[in-house]
């Protein structure tokens, strides 16, 4: 029997460990600037507040809250995006490792 038809098996594994090198790399990048969003929105409205308490007036406290609502909104989109593109690279990963093994299966069987 010829190999005509059959995926080569070692491109195959290449893609998946190209996938699985991605995924990683998505996922570290991910919890890195995760935790950056973190302080950019509970650090910057807060602090300016605590260190400034005596000093502001009644006024500014609305102004700070609604700074702090848009700023959370906005990193929350920000986040949600990330998540998006960490969740395709995993996905990408899972379909790449499936399709090595069930090619893989077949080879043997």
């Amino acid at each position: 029997m010829s190999g005509e038809g059959r995926p080569d098996l070692e491109s195959l594994r290449r893609q998946m460990w190209a996938r699985q090198n991605q995924a990683r790399a998505a996922v570290r990048a991910y919890n890195r600037a995760s935790w950056i969003r973190f302080a950019l929105v509970f650090i910057p409205v807060p602090l300016i507040v605590v260190t400034f308490r005596l000093y502001l007036e009644a006024w500014h406290y609305y102004i700070l809250g609604g700074a702090f609502i848009f700023f959370a909104g906005l990193l929350y989109v920000l986040d949600d995006r990330a998540t998006d593109r960490r969740e395709a690279a995993l996905k990408a990963a899972r379909i790449a490792r499936a399709t090595y093994q069930e090619a893989r299966s077949a080879a043997r069987g």
